[in-house]
């Protein structure tokens, strides 16, 4: 169970979201090539956050939220841990390999090394803004599920990767802002505490305008339809009401409630481009 926790299930729940978002928005994949790509994606994105686990141990046992995980409380030893997220991304990137092609699973590859890599030794100890560039990580999933179907690539792929980098930075702060007192002690540069929560509500409200340019993008373009600005524009208005009582009450409360919300809000605008696709 130790082990199924430090893979971080509901970040694999999400990244599985975007993976088969792309591959719907790519086409009509069979049933049996999507639930292949899903389960060799889970056992890589699984990998990749295990080994994040291991090595944020010691920043995790500084930070109330994350101090019971199980490489940070110690019940999970550091060297089977290791050995447990190495095994899962080398067997997801053959898995990819032996079912959808080469591609995808490059893709997944280099995924799981920019987060583990770049973003978690790298970026994220270092730049307050470490977010924006580390973004990036979320768009693998979408590019796996495109390789995967073997389509060309298409603005439907590009508007799915646009919403999923552009909507990771806000969704962070949020939590950031949320759990402040946390990341202070733990000495994970955030940019309240390099500048400030008054510039990071600026940050997240800039970041969530692009999103809804883009959103809003989509349908003045014709890109989708009525099936589609129906649910993003319902998903957009919840999304504000958020923002406003973040800007309004300016306490860790509503913080945190942006964070719950900005993830069911993103599920949301994928699902109306795929829903409004397959009608």
């Amino acid at each position: 169970m130790d082990y199924v926790k430090a893979a971080q299930p509901r970040i694999v729940a999400l990244f599985l979201v975007t993976v088969l978002a792309a591959m719907l928005l790519a086409g009509s994949p069979g049933a049996w090539l999507v639930i292949a790509v899903l389960a060799a994606t889970a056992l890589t994105v699984a990998g990749a956050a295990i080994l994040n686990n291991v090595i944020e141990r010691d920043v995790d046992a500084r930070m109330e939220r994350t101090r019971r995980r199980p490489t940070a409380s110690g019940r999970l030893r550091p060297r089977r841990a290791r050995a447990a997220g190495l095994g899962a991304v080398a067997a997801g990137v053959l898995a990819l390999w032996a079912t959808a092609g080469g591609l995808a699973a490059v893709f997944a590859l280099l995924g799981a090394a920019y987060y583990v890599l770049v973003y978690t030794l790298l970026l994220k100890p270092r730049a307050a803004l470490s977010s924006v560039p580390g973004a990036l990580a979320g768009v693998f999933p979408a590019l796996i599920g495109w390789a995967a179907t073997g389509t060309p690539w298409s603005a439907d792929i590009l508007f799915l990767c646009a919403v999923v980098f552009t909507w990771s930075p806000p969704h962070f702060w949020a939590l950031s802002l949320a759990r402040e007192d946390d990341y202070r002690s733990s000495g994970i540069p955030t940019p309240a505490a390099r500048y400030g929560e008054r510039t990071t509500r600026v940050l997240i409200v800039a970041f969530f305008a692009a999103l809804t340019g883009i959103v809003t993008a989509a349908a003045v373009t014709d890109l989708y339809g009525i099936p589609y600005v129906a649910l993003a524009l319902a998903a957009s208005l919840v999304l504000w009401s958020f923002v406003a009582r973040l800007l309004a009450a300016r306490t860790s409360v509503a913080a945190w409630a942006l964070f719950k919300v900005s993830g069911p809000c993103l599920a949301a605008i994928v699902a109306a481009a795929v829903v409004d696709r397959l009608l």
